[in-house]
């Protein structure tokens, strides 16, 4: 039977987070619904009415004050699970290696988990890595990855109503400007939301699937692996560049261009890891 070599992506933690952010998206899509829209007309009335003068602007200013007081609170909310989020991937992540490990080595990698607060990580006994090598298990080069990946998400997850607020202020006032009814105003605003949920989505899956890279990497370097394979899922969607790479060896000191297998944008490939006494 061919040793595992690989690690499966962690599909539920991906699929909760994007849940996750697609609700997001749709709260501040029916805050959009419920404040902007009933005013879209007066705004347009009250801009004909003044001959262009600028009360229409502070009409607009308070409408987006608005939705920028209903958006903060809902982003603080989401902030707080992203701790949560990284759990389920590290947990995933650290199964799968320890089953690798297991598999080419017959070592039991000890599990490290997040204890409370940002960076604290149990300490675990000494195991033998794939040299011989007495290693400590404690993972404690986790912290920066942790600290670092709740830094750019909690950045991504603030990015989302201000991107959208920015641009269906933009749309707004070009449109009213260009002389478009409430009706075509309307329906570019919502067709806005759709743009919205798309980058929500991808953020998720992008996400998730850099994190499981990463944790991938710095626990293979911790136990003496420095070479992997680079495989693909084997599909129609995999990138022609990524589809060459399939089965050649690279070193995590020297990676492709675009990143390590994960690394790239919505990158699906993994990295089969090459243990020093592996016989293949």
């Amino acid at each position: 039977m061919a040793k595992k070599k690989t690690l499966s992506n962690p599909d539920s933690a991906e699929r909760e987070y994007t849940r996750l952010l697609t609700r997001f998206v749709r709260e501040l899509r029916a805050d959009v619904n419920a404040a902007l829209i009933p005013a879209i007309p007066g705004i347009v009335y009250q801009f004909d009415a003044e001959m262009r003068a600028d009360g229409w602007t502070d009409a607009i200013a308070r409408v987006m004050a608005e939705l920028l007081s209903l958006a903060t609170i809902k982003t603080t909310r989401i902030i707080d699970r992203l701790p949560g989020m990284y759990a389920l991937i590290n947990r995933h992540n650290e199964r799968q290696f320890g089953m690798v490990v297991r598999a080419n080595t017959g070592l039991t990698v000890p599990e490290a988990r997040l204890l409370n607060g940002p960076g604290a990580f149990n300490a675990m006994a000494p195991v033998r890595n794939a040299l011989g090598v007495n290693i400590f298990r404690g993972e404690p080069y986790l912290a920066p990855l942790y600290e670092g990946w709740i830094a750019e998400n909690t950045k991504l997850v603030r990015s989302i109503p201000e991107q959208y607020h920015s641009g269906l202020e933009d749309t707004l006032r070009r449109g009213i400007m260009g002389g478009d009814s409430p009706r075509d105003l309307t329906r570019k605003i919502r067709e806005r939301f759709g743009v919205t949920e798309r980058r929500a989505k991808l953020i998720a899956v992008d996400q998730t699937l850099s994190a499981h890279a990463e944790l991938t990497r710095y626990r293979a370097q911790s136990v003496g692996v420095k070479e992997y394979t680079w495989e693909t899922v084997n599909d129609s969607r995999v990138r022609p560049e990524h589809a060459e790479r399939e089965g050649k060896v690279f070193s995590w000191d020297k990676p492709p261009p675009d990143g390590h297998p994960g690394q790239p944008i919505r990158c699906r490939c993994s990295a089969g890891l090459i243990f020093p006494d592996d016989d293949e």
